[in-house]
């Protein structure tokens, strides 16, 4: 190099400048690893409290992971290829790694008290939360769309559990309550006042989710958050295989395939929603009535997943990726525990559920999730205004649960008010 060149010597002195101050730096680090987090495998809560549990509490070890340890092993069986890191220095384990993970979202707080707990960085907390790789491996899995006879099926189990015909599903959207990022001016700032991504999803009649939409702008008008997700698209389009219409049962009613959704949706030939207004004839006030006991699928859904990952329970204090990571995971793990542990991931009483008398009781997930602040219900999704055809349709169906479609307790439910 000629440090007589002009050009040049201003470019090394730069370098020189940045050499000592590296040297500088690392010289006046107090330690490259803080004594506390060195002591990780002596005190940590992963080595001490998680394995105690694990090997001699499974009661304890439920709540803390919100699994049994048969069902923590087979997800990092599945999650262990992605979980392994390759480095020269030492690393935590993929079995550590999960056990962070799922005792945040099992609990919520604050990534800062995880640290503490496990003994790692703060800034290796939010990392592990970032990069544990749920949604990869377990959205393929289990939360997939559904093939045209499985949309079939899952009609058969709503006809079935709650007396409303070619019903494929239930839909709704939640507001996730987040820290505001930073500068992100008033993107995430909703109508409710607080800063939020938008959960748009749906389910079966399972409690189970078909389809999840993540990371919509709080702000954004709620219309078009369901018009621009993929699923609104597929549906608008035509693209997703849904059955073709049928003859509702024991009828010449020629009707298609539905989700059930509340106000907030619009009415399409795939989406039902309740009449609108507060004085309404008897036909009309029967529809709403058994179209909401339908719709109990998703609100349970919600509350299923509330009550189980308390991570809900307050506003996120991360980035809006991690927390989209965070709403992924919950949403897969919540159906991958419906699917390998339906009654101890959601025993009878934490649902609705139906007596003898057609009267349904609350779940106690809704004493639960009573003060939680992190879920909140999105507003109106789409107009009031839809085409005569689609009207007609809702007027059909209307006619024939009042008719040849009805259940002898309706009546009597729509006549005292409990609709």
């Amino acid at each position: 190099m000629d440090f007589e060149d002009e050009e040049m010597c201003p470019l090394f002195l730069l370098l020189m400048c940045m050499y000592q101050y590296y040297t500088a730096t690392q010289e006046n680090r107090r330690w490259w690893v803080r004594p506390m987090f060195q002591e990780r495998n002596q005190k940590g809560a992963f080595v001490n409290l998680f394995h105690h549990m694990k090997t001699n509490d499974h009661e304890m070890f439920f709540k803390y992971t919100r699994m049994l340890p048969d069902q923590f092993d087979h997800l990092l069986n599945l999650l262990k290829p992605k979980l392994l890191k390759r480095s020269r220095r030492e690393f935590l384990s993929p079995e550590l790694r999960l056990a962070m993970v799922l005792k945040y979202l099992a609990h919520g707080g604050s990534f800062q008290s995880l640290s503490w707990e496990f003994r790692v960085g703060h800034s290796t907390v939010s990392k592990v939360i970032l990069e544990t790789c749920i949604w990869d491996v377990l959205q393929p899995i289990y939360l997939i769309t559904p093939t045209t006879n499985e949309w079939k099926n899952i009609a058969e189990r709503f006809l079935d559990g709650w007396n409303v015909p070619h019903t494929i599903g239930a839909i709704d959207g939640k507001h996730v309550h987040i820290q505001c990022p930073i500068n992100s001016g008033s993107e995430y700032y909703n109508y409710k006042g607080h800063f939020s991504i938008v959960l748009l999803a749906y389910c079966d009649a399972d409690y189970k989710f078909t389809w999840v939409d993540i990371g919509a702008y709080g702000s954004e008008h709620d219309a078009s958050i369901f018009r621009r997700s993929e699923m609104g698209r597929m549906l608008e389009t035509g693209t997703i295989a849904l059955p073709l219409p049928k003859r509702l049962p024991n009828s010449n009613i020629e009707m298609p395939y539905f989700f059930v959704g509340d106000e907030a949706f619009p009415l399409k030939t795939y989406i039902m929603r309740p009449y609108p207004g507060r004085y309404l004839n008897l036909q009309k006030s029967v529809f709403n009535y058994r179209l909401s006991r339908a719709r109990r699928i998703i609100e349970n859904s919600f509350g299923i997943l509330a009550s189980r990952w308390r991570v809900y329970r307050s506003p996120l204090l991360c980035s809006v990726k991690t927390t989209e990571a965070i709403v992924k995971a919950t949403t897969c793990l919540h159906n991958y525990l419906r699917t390998v542990s339906a009654t101890t991931h959601t025993p009878p009483t934490l649902v609705d559920s139906v007596m003898e008398g057609k009267d349904v009781v609350d779940g106690d997930w809704r004493e639960i999730t009573r003060n939680d602040t992190d879920l909140t219900p999105v507003g109106r999704l789409g107009s009031n205004i839809a085409p005569n055809i689609v009207m007609q349709l809702r007027d059909k169906l209307a006619d024939y649960l009042m008719d040849i479609g009805s259940v002898p307790w309706q009546l009597t439910v729509v006549n005292r008010g409990q609709i």
